[in-house]
């Protein structure tokens, strides 16, 4: 399966037409937009429904706070799979997905450490792949100022669980991928850390 792995769009996403890679499953790892509204998140949703990939899966982000507190104003279409802290089957894969993240300022699916621990423990013990807006502590993680910001619970429930696949975003200047222990990271965040949209989607075979 190939698998293209975008995040942190926020509100560009329309700078990806033409540059998304044909694959079989498409991967948003949140933060779809800047502000959170209804609004906002709607039209991300309906330009996301349009893409060709046969299978197309978003979990929110810290910006997108309207699919926390206002999910049930917001349509989505059949042909998507939005995942919040649950999990979903393709031909084979299993695909947890998550948009949370250790607390920042007043963001939204921002979450306090006990939160945060019994949600990771109930993610499946046999996933294929996890979609975590937030990237685990250490991998994919470190800001322009050199602190290592993702979530350490997150880390250690990774280790236990050795997934094939690890997409996140949030941290803009974590972009890239990295292989430990036998899973695959991806930090997919198509943002600079000045907001410009200039990293390319990632591609997966898994």
């Amino acid at each position: 399966m190939k698998i293209i792995c975008i995040s942190d769009t926020h509100n560009h996403y329309h700078e990806l037409d033409g540059k998304l890679p044909d694959g079989d499953i498409l991967i948003h790892a949140g933060d779809l937009v800047r502000h959170g509204t209804v609004d906002e998140i709607q039209q991300f949703v309906d330009w996301y429904s349009q893409l060709p990939h046969r299978y197309k899966i978003f979990v929110g982000g810290n910006h997108d706070g309207a699919l926390e507190h206002s999910r049930e104003q917001i349509k989505i279409p059949a042909n998507l799979i939005y995942l919040e802290n649950e999990l979903v089957e393709i031909e084979g894969l299993r695909i947890w997905g998550s948009p949370v993240s250790p607390p920042y300022r007043s963001f939204g699916f921002m979450w306090e450490e006990p939160r945060r621990y019994a949600t990771y423990q109930k993610i499946p013990p046999d996933c294929d792949i996890i979609i975590n807006h937030s990237p685990p502590f250490g991998i994919l993680d470190q800001v322009e100022e050199g602190q290592h910001v993702g979530c350490q619970i997150l880390a250690k429930r990774l280790r236990e669980l050795k997934p094939k696949l690890v997409i996140c975003g949030h941290i803009h200047e974590g972009y890239g991928q990295l292989e430990l222990d036998g899973t695959t990271y991806v930090n997919a965040s198509i943002m600079t850390r000045r907001y410009q949209a200039t990293n390319l989607p990632i591609c997966i075979e898994i």
